[in-house]
């Protein structure tokens, strides 16, 4: 390696790079966060009434929605850009707009529906209020995860994860002892503490080392309205995403009838706990942002063919397992971990069991065509699967069965279309030009 080489940082996927085991050490750090996680809105369950945990159900999924729906894709994006350029270059060209933008959008939306979300929160507007506060905080935590995963920093990536997650359950636990009598709507405040706390004092330390280094910005760095594009796309295919994985709490809660709301209260708490292997996946796709760019870029069509078949018929497989053990053993596993009252029947958490399993094996699908740069198909993927799910809730009558009906079908659908779109686009992927002197490998940068 020559010494401008080695100032310039590893290879993608070298061992200091974005490589395996690095990806390992996030897995292990997002499964340490989910395991929080769960505690969090355990902790939650049994310090409020079940009603107001319905609602504050329904608050969670918007913030959900807010968050990784509206700022996820600048971190996909981020991600993605700041991996293919020299270390400590200064942020893609539009970047900072582009958040301007998510941020000022999303509050205004949350403001214009605050007729409509207000009644599905129970009437407290102390839920919009921390809604509101959830997408200033956003902006700053996506962008520190898209620049840490773009350099590399996979093991800081996942610190941040476990302090966010671990936050969270200290905080609620610390209200459930000194205030016992406290409602959902405290608790939500919880949610946005940990963030801030967690993403924002990093996030400056960040920017102003990144500020100090002075590298020029690259020659052919994408210019605002590219960035802006790619982000566009990704955006309507991530709130789509955001819709079909979380709206069931919050419709379950609007469409309950009067005497409903308990029922609306145990689908949220056993829909929470069936997603277990979402809330890890989710953070996770990410991560594998800068690996799958490298696996794109090697052009093999034929392995990514296989690994598509491969990978469907994994899912399949794994869906009738999920199957069988929300029937058998989901309704004692939510009594255990929330208690009896929110437990549902067998068949409507096997049903989101399945769906569970449908879902995990599209985010992974889905990841795949953003490394390749097919930000268009990842919008028609994710809004497939959101036209089935309008479908499914339209034709199936009971309360219950058809917010798991919707969530189900409208991931089945949606991965169904990916695996299609990564088959074409193995197809359609010309042979990789011979690099040209002016096209040196890129090196993966430092934070």
């Amino acid at each position: 390696m020559t010494a401008p080489e080695a100032a310039a940082g590893p290879a993608p996927g070298s061992s200091s790079g974005v490589g395996a085991s690095g990806l390992g050490l996030v897995a292990v750090a997002i499964v340490g966060s989910g395991l929080f996680t769960y505690a969090y809105l355990a902790l939650v369950a049994r310090s409020v009434p079940v009603e107001d945990y319905g609602w504050f159900g329904s608050y969670w999924s918007l913030a959900l929605v807010l968050g990784f729906g509206v700022f996820q894709p600048i971190e996909l994006e981020l991600a993605r850009l700041v991996h293919l350029r020299p270390p400590g270059a200064p942020l893609p060209r539009g970047a900072v707009a582009c958040l301007a933008a998510l941020t000022t959008g999303s509050t205004a939306v949350v403001l214009l529906a605050a007729g409509l979300l207000v009644p599905a929160l129970g009437g407290e507007s102390g839920f919009l209020f921390a809604l509101l506060c959830v997408c200033l905080v956003s902006a700053g935590q996506f962008l520190l995860r898209g620049l840490l995963l773009g350099s590399g920093r996979l093991g800081l990536h996942g610190a941040v994860l476990l302090v966010d997650s671990g936050l969270r359950v200290v905080l609620a636990l610390g209200l459930a002892l000194l205030a016992p009598s406290a409602g959902g709507v405290v608790y939500a405040w919880t949610l946005v503490a940990a963030m801030a706390l967690a993403h924002l004092p990093l996030l400056g330390w960040v920017l102003l080392r990144r500020r100090t280094r002075r590298v020029p910005r690259p020659a052919d760095d994408p210019s605002a309205g590219e960035l802006a594009g790619a982000v566009g796309h990704l955006l309507t295919g991530s709130l789509a995403a955001q819709v079909v994985l979380n709206a069931a709490p919050v419709l379950v809660s609007v469409l309950a009838a009067p005497g409903e709301d308990a029922d609306a209260a145990r689908f949220v708490a056993s829909f929470t706990l069936v997603r277990l292997p979402l809330f890890v996946a989710v953070p996770l796709q990410s991560a594998l942002i800068p690996l799958l760019t490298r696996l794109q870029s090697e052009g093999d069509d034929a392995r990514l063919r296989r690994t598509v078949v491969r990978g469907c018929a994994l899912v399949g497989g794994l869906a009738v397992l999920a199957a069988l053990a929300g029937w058998l053993l989901g309704r004692p596993v939510v009594a255990l971990v929330f208690g009896e009252r929110y437990a549902l029947e067998g068949g409507a958490i096997a049903l989101l069991a399945v769906g569970s399993v449908l879902h995990l094996g599209l985010l992974v699908a889905s990841q795949a065509l953003v490394a390749a740069a097919r930000h268009r198909r990842v919008a028609v993927v994710w809004l497939s699967g959101l036209a089935a799910s309008a479908v499914a809730l339209a034709a199936v009558p009971d309360l219950v069965l058809r917010c798991a009906a919707a969530f189900t079908v409208g991931s089945g659908v949606a991965l169904l279309v990916a695996a299609v779109s990564l088959l074409r686009a193995g197809r359609e992927t010309p042979a990789p030009a011979a690099p040209s002197s002016r096209e040196e490998p890129r090196h993966a940068p430092h934070a």
